[in-house]
């Protein structure tokens, strides 16, 4: 957002005691371990000597102490990574001292659900058309198709200006689970070092009745007073998993390659009562724009995501479909956006391509067979404007020139629910084979089948392994049960055993 501070890069560490849960902050991994205890002690009032930290791998679940070793190892050497989770091992005299408890607020009333977020520039879709009305998705191809020589005002394309999309469709993404985001994260470490970013598919469900803007801020751009309600219902996406399909990465974006297991993975989705609802996006951090210009997604990304707005949309052309990045640096936080409603209309409509030299812009384009006197005027900031698009003086551009995208960017907010929802695991791999298989049964064997089945990962996964037409039958019926965190029947059960015996996978 513009006017937003840029705050230091730190690393942070997580440290849970009985009295809670804790953040301690270092300028970076080069941080020594008695830097971390000297922390721990401010915090808990015990001695280095006497604490005993115990670091979980996230993935592998493996417990190790690491507070035995030599104090002035690096944290990146021992190894640990940005919000890593530890955890003080109690017992006789050696407490932690209690939290200092917090000046209490003024609590606002929320609905079952609804999770502490943050304030953004957008109504909800509910609230806008309260206010102005149901809005209106532009159609080029009237005017472009045009060839009249007298034509009427109304025939001619809708210009286009600087100016924020003032509603959105999906008001936020909460993750069900941190860790199917860490995961996600992790397995993008390959393109990340290499300058290249990974993407892929979220599925959830969607949540109406939500009121993310009660404290929003109450003017717009040009300081004047919103006239909205800020009661009015907004639309949560819930993500409970990951799709990571076939794709490519390339430069300033990646794309997906054609996935066999489409059909299949979006059937299972369904049956447990999931649907696409965003685009995932994993990246290395980019450097400021000396204008104010925003540099996290790249206009390649932006007209992939339009495009898969209109895939999802509803037959109004309206879209809920929404996206979140990641993007790697010292201090990770995930931002969530989408594209606006006229952005959706350009691209559908063929009108903006690329500029490779100029990778956070786009330009528009006459579409092949076109008439060039239909396409839309453009009006954006102007060249020595250094306000990032806040200012009002804007100027007219030609058909291929480049423009910033910002206004095309409608920001959306990302949280995480305050208690774990979802499926019960999230450690089997996103291309996981028989054996993963095979091995997530093993290591989960003394668990109920409900239990042992609730991963996202394994459950698009089961057509691959479940091969013949009664056994995807099976695998749908497995779907359904897990998405409704309900026991398999009897029936089911049994059908099951004499799968694992046939293809001896007990």
């Amino acid at each position: 957002e513009r006017g937003t501070c840029v705050t230091m890069p730190v690393f942070v560490i997580r440290l849970r005691t009985s009295q809670g849960t804790q953040r301690l902050f270092f300028k970076n991994s080069y941080a020594t371990l008695e830097d971390l205890m000297l922390q721990v002690k401010d915090i808990t009032g015990i001695e280095p000597r006497d604490q005993k930290l115990m670091l979980t791998d996230p993935i592998s679940r493996k417990v190790r102490q690491i507070s035995d070793g030599d104090v002035e190892r690096k944290l990146r050497n021992i190894p640990m990574n940005l919000g890593d989770m530890l955890q003080l091992i109690e017992g006789g005299s050696i407490r932690a001292k209690p939290i200092p408890k917090k000046k209490t607020e003024k609590k606002i009333e929320k609905k079952p659900g609804d999770e502490k977020v943050n304030p953004g520039p957008h109504m909800t879709y509910a609230a806008y058309v309260k206010a102005s009305g149901r809005p209106t998705i532009p159609d080029y191809t009237a005017s472009l198709g045009n060839t009249a020589k007298t034509r009427s005002v109304s025939s001619y394309a809708p210009n286009v200006h600087w100016k924020l999309q003032r509603y959105r469709h999906t008001d936020i993404i909460s993750f069900r689970d941190s860790k199917v985001l860490q995961n996600f994260y992790r397995n993008s470490f390959p393109e990340i070092k290499k300058k290249l970013s990974r993407i892929g598919i979220l599925f959830g469900r969607y949540v109406e009745g939500i009121n993310p803007l009660v404290k929003q801020n109450l003017t717009d751009d040009l300081n004047r007073k919103k006239k909205w309600d800020y009661d009015a219902n907004g639309v949560r996406a819930d993500v409970y998993g990951i799709y990571e399909p076939p794709q490519e990465a390339v430069e300033n974006g990646a794309r997906f390659l054609n996935d066999p297991n489409q059909e299949a993975v979006r059937a299972m989705a369904e049956a447990a009562g999931l649907e696409p609802v965003g685009l995932m996006i994993a990246k290395r951090k980019d450097k400021l724009d000396t204008k104010g210009f925003q540099t996290f997604l790249t206009g390649k990304e932006l007209q992939m995501l339009a495009r898969l707005q209109s895939v999802f949309a509803n037959e109004e052309g309206f879209s809920r479909f929404a996206c979140c990045m990641i993007e790697h640096g010292e201090l990770i936080e995930p931002r969530g956006f989408a594209a606006s409603d006229i952005c959706m209309a350009l691209e559908r409509d063929g009108l903006l391509d690329t500029i490779k030299s100029k990778p956070y812009k786009l330009r528009t384009k006459t579409p092949e067979g076109a008439n060039p006197s239909g396409m839309p005027d453009f009006y954006i900031p102007k060249e020595n404007d250094e306000s990032g698009g806040t200012n009002q003086a804007k100027e007219k551009i030609k058909t291929g020139d480049a423009f910033p995208i910002d206004f095309l960017i409608v920001k959306v907010i990302v949280s995480q629910a305050q208690k774990k929802l979802g499926f019960k695991h999230v450690d089997f791999p996103a291309a996981g084979t028989l054996s993963d298989f095979k091995a997530h049964m093993k290591r989960h064997q003394h668990e109920a089948y409900h239990s042992k089945f609730s991963d996202f990962n394994l459950m698009v996964n089961l057509p691959r392994f479940f091969k013949s037409d009664k056994e995807i039958e099976m695998a749908l019926e497995i779907a359904q049960h897990v998405g409704e965190a309900s026991e398999f029947p009897k029936s089911l059960r049994e059908r099951l055993d004499n799968f694992f015996v046939k293809h001896q996978l007990f």
